[in-house]
């Protein structure tokens, strides 16, 4: 009976992954298939439209935003819209961390993005650490200008927190950000690529 619990555990190790991934793509695609669906059968008809037009029409948009926001005059009038989205009183509470939070993912260039850097933050007392990245350096609104702030992920995306430390007791780890958050997103049970080889 135990071999077949072994065994059991092992298939679902393998299908629950797959699943969940295919299963979480699949529902992303369908919801931003329907975002453009009702209105590209409108203007093409039912019998021209066809499935999948929706994802390709998102994607083209969000390229093209791109590539406004890339231009020096249209890039102003986005730093506008972003601008007064951040001073109305119900958006900021939403835009804004959204916005922040979009400066998290490697490979922005954007100057926030430069400063972010993977250290070991101690826990005084308890004797362990905790990896994070610096996202900022120069806190003007705190007077104690040695403190920086390090986000610390949790494991399985269920949010994180944001520290104040000395600069001077967090380590440096040579780690790339986005290596340090998938590791730090699946509490480090990842395998090494020569593990699962």
């Amino acid at each position: 009976m135990k071999q077949i619990n072994q065994i059991f555990f092992k298939g679902l190790i393998v299908v629950l992954p797959i699943t969940l991934t295919f299963y979480l793509l699949f529902w992303a695609s369908v919801k931003v298939e329907s975002l453009f669906k009702s209105s590209l059968q409108w203007i093409l008809g039912k019998e021209l439209y066809i499935p999948g037009l929706g994802i390709a029409v998102t994607l083209i948009l969000v390229f093209l935003v791109g590539l406004l926001v890339s231009n020096f005059i249209t890039a102003r009038l986005f730093n506008w819209i972003t601008d007064t989205l951040e001073k109305v009183p119900l958006i900021k509470v939403i835009y804004n961390p959204l916005k922040d939070l979009m400066a998290l993912i490697p490979g922005r260039s954007s100057s926030k993005n430069k400063l972010q850097r993977v250290v070991m933050v101690p826990l005084e007392g308890l004797g362990v650490e905790v990896m994070g990245l610096v996202t900022r350096e120069d806190l003007e609104e705190i007077p104690d200008k040695n403190l920086i702030t390090v986000y610390v992920p949790l494991s399985y995306m269920l949010g994180g927190l944001t520290v104040f430390v000395d600069r001077n007791k967090v380590k440096k780890v040579d780690m790339a950000v986005d290596q340090a958050l998938k590791l730090s997103v699946t509490a480090w049970i990842k395998a090494p690529e020569t593990e699962r080889k």
